[in-house]
This record gives C-alpha cells, sequence and structure tokens, in this order.
C-alpha cells in the first residue's frame, strides 16, 4: 500500500489579512453607526431615561439600517460593503435597545472580576420559603431528680441483696453430697 502524504495547509499571510481586514471593516461600521446614531438622538432630544414609548427613539435604526442597506446594495467595493454592513448592524442593535429597552452589548466593557484575587461564587438566586417543622408530640411531666439520684441508690441495695442470695446458694451447693 502507498502512504500518503497529507497536503500542506493553504493558509498565507495574504488570506489572514484579508479577514481581518473584513472584521475590521464591520467593526468599524458598527462603531460609525453607533457614533451617527447618537448624533442622531442628540439632533432629535430623544430622552434615554424615559420609560414609555417615544416614535421619535425609533428613528435611529431606521436610518441605520436603511443606510447600511442602501450602501451594502449601491457600493461596488467590498470594503466599503462591510462598512455598510456594520453600520445596519448598529441599526439593528439600536433598534432591540429601543424595543426591548435592554442593551445587547451592556457589559462587554466591563472588566470588574479581571485581575481580581477573590474568588467567585455562583449563589443561586431562588429563595425558598419552608416552614419550620413543628411536630405536635405530647408533654412529658418531667420530675427534677437531684444527682444521685435516689432509685440508683435503692438498686444498689437490691444488687449487694441479691448478691448475698447468690453467696449463700454457692455455699449449699457445696455442702451437698451426692449419693
Amino acid at each position: 500500500m502507498a502512504t500518503q502524504k497529507k497536503a500542506p495547509s493553504k493558509i498565507s499571510s495574504q488570506a489572514v489579512m484579508e479577514e481581518v481586514k473584513t472584521l475590521a471593516m464591520l467593526g468599524g461600521g458598527v462603531v460609525l453607526g453607533s457614533v451617527g446614531g447618537r448624533l442622531i438622538d442628540k439632533v432629535l432630544k430623544v430622552d434615554p431615561a424615559a420609560t414609555g414609548f417615544q416614535a421619535k427613539a425609533l428613528a435611529r435604526p431606521v436610518v441605520l439600517i436603511a443606510a447600511g442597506t442602501a450602501g451594502a446594495i449601491m457600493l461596488k467595493d467590498k470594503n466599503m460593503k462591510m462598512l455598510a454592513t456594520g453600520v445596519g448592524a448598529a441599526g439593528v442593535l439600536s433598534g432591540v435597545k429601543v424595543i426591548l429597552k435592554k442593551d445587547l452589548l451592556a457589559g462587554l466593557a466591563d472588566f470588574k472580576g479581571l485581575g481580581t484575587n477573590e474568588p467567585t461564587v455562583f449563589r443561586d438566586p431562588v429563595q425558598l420559603q419552608v416552614e419550620r417543622y413543628n411536630p405536635d408530640l405530647p408533654e412529658l411531666n418531667a420530675i427534677y431528680m437531684p444527682y444521685p439520684n435516689p432509685m440508683d441508690v435503692e438498686d444498689e441495695n437490691e444488687r449487694a441483696q441479691s448478691m448475698e442470695g447468690m453467696r449463700e446458694r454457692k455455699a449449699e451447693s457445696a455442702f451437698m453430697e451426692i449419693i
């Protein structure tokens, strides 16, 4: 049987740089869209602390998604298409934030747990409310007896008498004669 050699992998530095450039363009588009979205919110004077629904708040995601889609369709350069896709992704993220009132990227820049020597322990937030068990047992009538217990003294007397009786029986059986 002939042995087969594995073909060397065809990963070149040019292919790696192309992938890094694609990720950089997408990330740059998200950052550009986020900055542009903040500018839109500033111009429209959208209150971020408002708890109710605001129609003005939907302008940011709509404009960003429209700009990202138009750029991805109309632009010919591959890098610019990736940048436009990133802007559209920023529009989707801001739309989720407006509709669900939750920021999907919150906490990504929070490095609190890194570099500390304190161990972290997961604690389940569920707290069960269980009633304490109190059995319904009858009360016992306890009589306090000081130590030594007088009953113990009587037992000692009985033991001494029974031992004496056993000694007498042994002595009697020693004098019996067998005919």
